[in-house]
């Protein structure tokens, strides 16, 4: 039931703002909600076959890639155009979810440094990769550099506070974000402060800055389309799936392969009991970009509905997938603790969570080594981490989910209900068989 949801880590591969672009580099919106770093290669022989990105071969995004690379070739001096080919690159990341890309930008970005060494917006391009590969020390000190360049440039504070959250850091951030909105009340600062009311369960206010940011002027299609699908997860867990469903279907209507719409129309369709529906979605989400979070919500619904040999596979292919993004050089640690706590080897789990959290001590990490300690039946110390993990407030319905199960294990029934519910009341398709899980829990419970 692995379900990465850590808006720093996606923001880490667009935290590039507009702000940042210049010439016809694209500007790179701010997203939500998943880890967008994917394979950096195709897998071996042994291995699945992993699924392509398939509209990305119609993004204007590669002719820009072309111009930029004609121009860099003609004169590798020109730092504005390498500049911008790095940008160009982090977003090609972002719709093709393909981190062997990260390796050209960087070449790009150091090389439009070297003339211009105190170019700020190179710098958070540095920051983007660092961040995108989950180097979050690093990517906070390069974007701490950039602010101290040019102290009013949006786009550094972004990657700074997406660093924060990522490391734990989550007051810090709040002041950083602080910052941002007393530069510039837009799309980049509006969505990081909805997320970090939302890091604390403040839906309301989460609500209302991603209605400010989807009302942004000027968005490009896929920022909107993004926004969209931001709203839409809000909004479910809200209590208004309707609301949300409009909102998928707005960014589908603008952008009619935007992957992460159609995983958040397969949520709603598990929270409805359309397990072939839900089946649906997240094969094309996991089609159009290959990422284990897709994969893993098609395995669960898979298995849900008793298609064990096919929800297999899927775990097998989101495996592979993860361990490919290993060798590309994104640490992933959490990722695996999850998917190997379900699927695979607890022990192995708590040695991947145990290392994401000394690396990262965030709320994710706090949870991801309950969860593996749950699953190894050592509840008393997976409590321990779990109310760790739940200590800003989240409503996160996996963390609310995992407290749950980790009560009910304990015998804390009232501890267990009031965690199970509110998993499943904020959003029922959050998981096909954690959902069907927590309903049991929940029905094997005395009174």
């Amino acid at each position: 039931m692995t379900r990465v949801r850590s808006v720093a880590a996606c923001l880490a591969i667009a935290v590039v703002a507009a702000a940042c672009a210049t010439s016809a580099a694209p500007a790179v919106p701010i997203p939500s909600g998943g880890n967008q770093a994917a394979p950096a290669a195709r897998a071996s022989p042994t291995t699945p076959s992993l699924p392509s990105a398939t509209p990305a071969a119609l993004s204007p995004t590669v002719a820009e890639i072309a111009r930029l690379r004609a121009r860099v070739t003609a004169d590798a001096t020109d730092a504005d155009a390498q500049r911008d080919l790095g940008f160009a690159l982090v977003q090609r990341v972002r719709e093709t979810a393909d981190p062997s890309l990260y390796a050209p930008a960087l070449v790009a970005f150091e090389a439009a440094l070297r003339p211009q060494p105190d170019d700020a917006a190179a710098l958070v391009g540095v920051a983007s990769i660092q961040l995108g590969k989950h180097e979050f020390a690093d990517g906070l000190a390069t974007a701490r550099k950039a602010i101290g360049i040019s102290p009013s440039l949006v786009a550094a504070h972004a990657a700074e506070v997406d660093a924060l959250v990522e490391l734990g850091r989550y007051d810090e951030a709040d002041v950083a974000a602080g910052v941002m909105f007393g530069l510039r009340s837009d799309l980049s600062t509006l969505a990081r402060i909805s997320y970090l009311a939302e890091l604390r369960g403040r839906l309301p206010a989460a609500l209302i800055a991603m209605r400010q940011a989807a009302a942004s002027p000027g968005l490009a299609p896929e920022n909107t389309a993004y926004v969209d699908a931001l709203l839409g997860n809000l909004l479910v867990y809200g209590g208004d799936p309707g609301g949300a469903a409009r909102a998928y279907e707005s960014a589908l209507a603008i952008v009619p392969d935007h992957a992460p719409s159609l995983a958040g129309e397969g949520r709603l369709a598990v929270g409805a009991g359309r397990l072939d529906d839900a089946i649906d979605h997240f094969g094309r989400a996991a089609a159009i970009v290959p990422l284990p979070e897709y994969v893993v919500a098609l395995g669960d619904a898979q298995a849900a509905v008793g298609r064990d040999d096919d929800a297999a596979k899927s775990y097998d292919l989101a495996r592979a997938e993860i361990q490919l993004f290993r060798a590309a050089g994104v640490v992933v640690d959490v990722d695996l603790a999850l998917l190997e706590a379900d699927h695979g080897d607890p022990e192995v789990a708590l040695s991947y969570a145990q290392a994401a959290y000394a690396a990262t001590p965030t709320i994710r990490a706090a949870d991801a080594v309950a969860w593996a300690l749950h699953r190894l039946g050592r509840d008393r110390e997976a409590a321990m981490s779990s109310r760790e993990a739940l200590r800003l407030g989240s409503i996160d319905p996996i963390l609310r989910y995992h407290a749950g199960s980790i009560a009910a294990a304990l015998g804390d029934e009232v501890a267990a209900r009031r965690d199970l519910e509110m998993a499943l009341a904020t959003d029922p398709g959050f998981s096909a068989t954690g959902a069907a899980e927590a309903r049991r829990l929940l029905a094997s419970l005395a009174g």
